[in-house]
């Protein structure tokens, strides 16, 4: 809407009746916003301009429709006092170039490349439609597993633009477009406006010039010299940081101190930000990505992301405060027996505790599958559906008690079990002479006393402990133990030792359902596994690829699938790099 200002009183009026209501001056000046002449421009006759989306320093984009069948589409136009200038416009067209190469479902599509009627060169890409990354960092925390799933899917495509020589140089938060679906969030990665081809013809930057985004920027950008795809790597690790913490390792007033920064100061850990993130493996994996000296880094997007997914921890983990976290260990530590220990039933032969620790990661490799869904118990650290039900209605009445807290009431009552068992045997509750030895004599401790039933007056007095029924819990404390070892041997990818101990689950216990599961799970991987392998000896590496992720997504720690995986897509990467 128009403004009107008096020239001789400097009013403001809406509207204009031809003099100034307050001072009479008949002169005023028109402020009124300013019309885009491209709005309603139809372009190379197919693309009818809707409305502008952004602007930039070398040009625009507009939202415009493809005529006759109304398909939106995003052009950016190169600035008109740029499309004189030969090296610009040389750039522009490896944008294009560059667009057209990288064809990924998570990367934005590149639809047509010309110039209008007017002499002014665009690019017709796919409209993406979302928010950009930094707008959700900004106004809302992603949770962890959003976070990785993001980044994970951007290391799909970059590695994808790396095998086609493309490197990216200016990956940021607002180049990520998110958005969310029934699946979960979906990126695109957007503006390959000063990616690199890896090709000598196609070097347009000047030898010691600086490109990219300072917050972002590896430090052989900061120093101006040549960028490879590990470059990336480091822009993707900060992405990572920020998307985690919710604030950038590298701040400043001034853009100069930024990029000394980069150059110079040691990447900031994870929980030195935010406290909660206290998950060391998750955290070598951002420290490895972000080393000042790239030869450090991880060594391509197809490593980072492999390392990122075996990182991602485990829901029980998740679970657990950070003092929960760090404590955990230590608590299964001092209620279970370690190998050689006396306990109250024998010797702990082989040190078997029957409970699983969290934090063996289930990886899954590649980066098609990476979100741990809350419903689907860890297979690493052997939950059942039945223990996560126990759990939540043992939280229900109560403040929320964490996974150490039932370990060690699961330890309590099972050794209360086996000392009632101990008692109804005939064992001394005092003491024992040592058989075969010197004659001495052995203090045992007894076992705690379970509190006697009450019977009715006159009645039989009551049996202690249920010999059979204690008999029956050692029974099935035993076979736990066995499957809790065979869990924590799968979730490392020892298939043959998993599978020798699920073997020695009785088929008359609570865990012979999990362990008949994760038997099924062992025979699919050897079976898709002997596919795969046939498939990539006989040269069939395209149609291998998808059967080891399938393993991979079964159990990421499968080696056999990890190796054909690097072997495949290593065969069809062009290694040539600067």
């Amino acid at each position: 809407m128009a403004v009107f200002i008096c020239q001789g009183c400097g009013a403001e009026h809406s509207s204009w009746e031809g003099k100034c209501p307050k001072c009479g001056t008949s002169e005023t000046i028109r402020l009124a916003p300013a019309t885009d002449r491209m709005i309603d421009r139809v372009v190379k006759g197919k693309y009818k301009i809707v409305r502008k989306l952004g602007q930039g320093g070398m040009g625009a984009v507009y939202l415009a429709e493809q005529l006759g069948i109304g398909h939106r589409v995003a052009l950016k136009f190169l600035k008109a006092e740029f499309s004189t200038d030969a090296e610009i416009a040389r750039r522009f067209l490896n944008e294009a170039k560059s667009y057209a190469l990288v064809a990924h479902p998570n990367a934005v599509a590149f639809h047509d490349f010309g110039q209008d009627e007017e002499g002014n060169l665009f690019i017709a890409m796919e409209y993406c439609e979302g928010v950009d990354l930094k707008k959700v960092i900004t106004e809302q925390r992603l949770t962890l597993i959003e976070a990785i799933e993001i980044v994970l899917q951007v290391a799909e495509v970059l590695a994808n633009a790396h095998e086609k020589g493309v490197i990216h140089r200016d990956l940021k938060p607002e180049n990520i477009m998110i958005r969310r679906g029934i699946r979960g969030v979906h990126a695109k990665v957007l503006d390959f406006g000063i990616a690199r081809l890896m090709d000598a013809g196609t070097r347009l930057t000047v030898a010691g010039a600086i490109a990219g985004t300072p917050r972002y920027m590896s430090p052989e950008q900061v120093e101006g010299r040549e960028v490879d795809l590990r470059a990336d790597v480091y822009s993707l690790g900060i992405v990572l940081f920020e998307a985690l913490t919710g604030t950038q390792p590298f701040d400043g007033s001034t853009i100069a101190e930024i990029l000394r920064k980069q150059a110079t100061e040691p990447m900031p850990h994870l929980k030195e930000r935010a406290p909660e993130l206290d998950y060391p493996e998750l955290d070598a994996v951002i420290q490895k990505a972000c080393a000042k000296k790239r030869e450090q880094r991880w060594p391509d997007m197809l490593t980072f992301a492999n390392a990122l997914s075996q990182a991602i921890p485990t829901q029980a983990h998740l679970g657990l405060s950070p003092l929960q976290r760090t404590g955990v260990s230590s608590v299964v530590a001092r209620a279970t027996p370690a190998p050689g220990e006396p306990t109250q039933g024998g010797i702990n032969p082989a040190g078997l505790s029957g409970v699983a620790v969290p934090g063996t990661p289930t990886g899954v490799g590649g980066t098609e599958r990476t979100m741990l869904r809350a419903e689907e118990p860890s297979a690493a650290t052997g939950i059942g559906a039945t223990e996560l039900d126990h759990a939540r209605s043992g939280q229900a009445a109560g403040a929320p008690r964490s996974r150490g807290g039932v370990v060690v009431l699961a330890v309590v009552a099972v050794a209360v079990i086996a000392g009632g068992a101990w008692i109804a045997l005939g064992h001394s509750t005092s003491g024992a002479t040592g058989q075969g030895g010197t004659g001495g004599t052995t203090v045992v401790t007894p076992p705690p006393k379970l509190p006697e039933a009450t019977g009715g007056a006159g009645g039989p007095a009551p049996t202690l402990v249920d010999t059979e029924a204690a008999m029956k819990a050692l029974h099935d404390q035993a076979a736990a133990e066995a499957f809790g070892r065979a869990a924590t041997e799968f979730g490392s990818g020892n298939l043959d030792e998993a599978e020798l101990r699920l073997k020695a689950v009785a088929d008359d216990t609570p865990s012979t359902k999990d362990a008949r599961e994760m038997l099924e799970k062992i025979a699919q991987i050897r079976t898709r596994l002997a596919e795969a392998n046939r498939l990539r000896a006989a040269g069939q590496c395209e149609q291998a690829l998808p059967v080891y992720k399938a393993v991979l997504a079964i159990n990421g720690k499968v080696k056999d699938a990890a190796e054909g995986v690097r072997f495949c897509q290593a065969s069809a990467i062009n290694p040539t790099i600067e």
